[in-house]
């Protein structure tokens, strides 16, 4: 019985999937001509995917990564050049809300400058140490993260 469950619900995925209305692919096959004949990708959409698809983001990142760290140490604080890896990588969110500026704990402003081929995220933290730039290049119409500085202490 819960064999025969199972190939009904695998039959009907397969069924609901495989119909698609002609329009429906007409309209992507429109919008990817138009995405082709730009071939420039809006840095606006490129950071809300970035924030919200973890398989982009991570396509989307220049491996190994130049990551600029500060580092404490028995003699101060030192800045500490690495290269992040694949396998690293832990997932960024830029989602920015006006009220990360007034919160309690951990407050700062987030701007971001952009450029005809860069763009760079700004994170200052307000009384707490944080400061942190992330920079961005297009590459063939495409935005990539290049690498970051986090200097937050």
């Amino acid at each position: 019985m819960k064999i025969l469950f199972f190939i009904l619900l695998i039959c009907s995925v397969f069924t609901t999937t495989s119909c698609s209305k002609p329009n429906d692919a007409k309209n992507k096959s429109t919008e990817t001509s138009k995405n082709i004949t730009a071939n420039e990708e809006d840095f606006d959409s490129f950071l809300e995917n970035f924030n919200n698809k973890p398989t982009f983001q991570r396509q989307r990142v220049l491996f190994p990564l130049e990551a600029t760290l500060l580092d404490p140490s028995e003699y101060g604080m030192q800045t500490v050049n690495e290269k992040l890896e694949y396998k690293d990588w832990i997932l960024l969110d830029f989602s920015y809300d006006s009220t990360f500026a007034t919160r309690q704990m951990d407050r700062y402003e987030q701007r971001i400058r952009l450029y005809n081929d860069s763009s760079i995220i700004e994170h200052r933290g307000i009384d707490n140490g944080i400061f942190a730039n992330f920079f961005f290049i297009k590459k063939e119409g495409k935005w990539f993260l290049k690498s970051f500085t986090d200097t937050s202490y």
